[in-house]
Parts: C-alpha cells; structure tokens; sequence
C-alpha cells in the first residue's frame, strides 16, 4: 500500500519521532515540487546563476538520504550518483522520493539514537577522508536541512523557467519559526 504523497505526517498516536516527521515533511515538499514542473524545467541548467539543474541538486541530497539507508551504522556521504537518471527524469526522483518516505514510515524509534561512524571528505584542495563519530537520527537531521538547501537552488532556477513555488519551499525551519513569531 503506498502513502498518500500530499502532506504525509505521520499522527501522534504512530509514536514518530519529530525528527522523522521533519524529514516526512521535507520529502513531502520536493515531490510536490516536483508535481509543478516540466521535464524541460528539471534539467535545465540556468546559468550564469546556478551551475547545475534542478535534478542535479535533487540527486544530490538524494545521494544524502541514501548513504544513510545503505548502511546506517556506517555512512559513506562521498557516495555519489553523478550522471544517475534521477537527473534527468521528474519520475525518477518522484519514485526516489516515495521509497524514502517509505522507508521512513518504517523505521522503528529504537534505531534513531544509535551510534554511527559517518565519513565525509573535508577538503577542497586534496582527497582527505574524515570519520566523525554521529547519530542516526542526526544524519537524518543533517539530510533533510541540506535538502531544503538544494531546494532553495531549485526554486531559483524554477522561478528563472517562470515556474512558481510554495513560498515555504526551500525555507529552513529556524526561518520559518522566526517568520511565524513576526
């Protein structure tokens, strides 16, 4: 049975972590992002403003969210699908995004504190590999805030197609709690 799309967060009586709603939720806006645009629109590349397209930054946090499902003990982020077909095909990253939200719907509460070993490069100037020590539910944390980076980069390149947005897409949440405190 799959998961209606549209604002999917899971009730209280479901025992879901915050974190994981907050993920639900961020998954939730790509997709229906995604519902506003034409193929055309996902691979267009409007430069000189933005280097890469829509689906280029779509993969991207993607690439986030499946490090982690991998193997949640031991998070590889220097995994990538550079030149995947997530980035050229709106189904593609639409099927990527359901199978997440899936996923996450699944987890058990039990698992978000654990312990994991996450490894990241952290140098421009030359390949070096850092391991740091991290939470799952962190990581999940991490994911769903850089993707609502991306999403900001999506909306300028939507907006340069004349393509209009959620005003909340691409919005952190530390910004939308102080915009509804104004």
């Amino acid at each position: 049975m799959t998961k209606t799309l549209t604002r999917v967060v899971p009730t209280a009586q479901t025992q879901t972590s915050q974190a994981v709603v907050g993920c639900i939720e961020t998954l939730n806006q790509g997709y229906e992002f995604l519902d506003n645009l034409q193929p055309e629109d996902y691979v267009y590349i409007a430069q000189p403003h933005v280097s890469s397209s829509i689906g280029e930054h779509f993969r991207h946090w993607l690439d986030l969210f499946h490090a982690i499902r991998l193997d949640p003990s031991r998070i590889d982020y220097n995994v990538r699908r550079r030149g995947h077909q997530v980035e050229r095909s709106l189904e593609v990253a639409k099927q990527e995004i359901t199978e997440l939200i899936e996923w996450l719907f699944e987890l058990p509460n039990s698992e978000l504190h654990q312990a994991v070993a996450v490894e990241t490069e952290v140098m421009l100037s030359q390949t070096h590999v850092e391991e740091v020590s991290s939470t799952f539910v962190r990581e999940l944390t991490f994911a769903a805030l850089h993707a609502t980076h991306h999403f900001a980069m999506a909306k300028v390149v939507a907006s340069i197609r004349g393509v209009e947005s959620d005003s909340r897409f691409g919005v952190a949440p530390t910004t939308a709690t102080y915009q509804r405190a104004q």
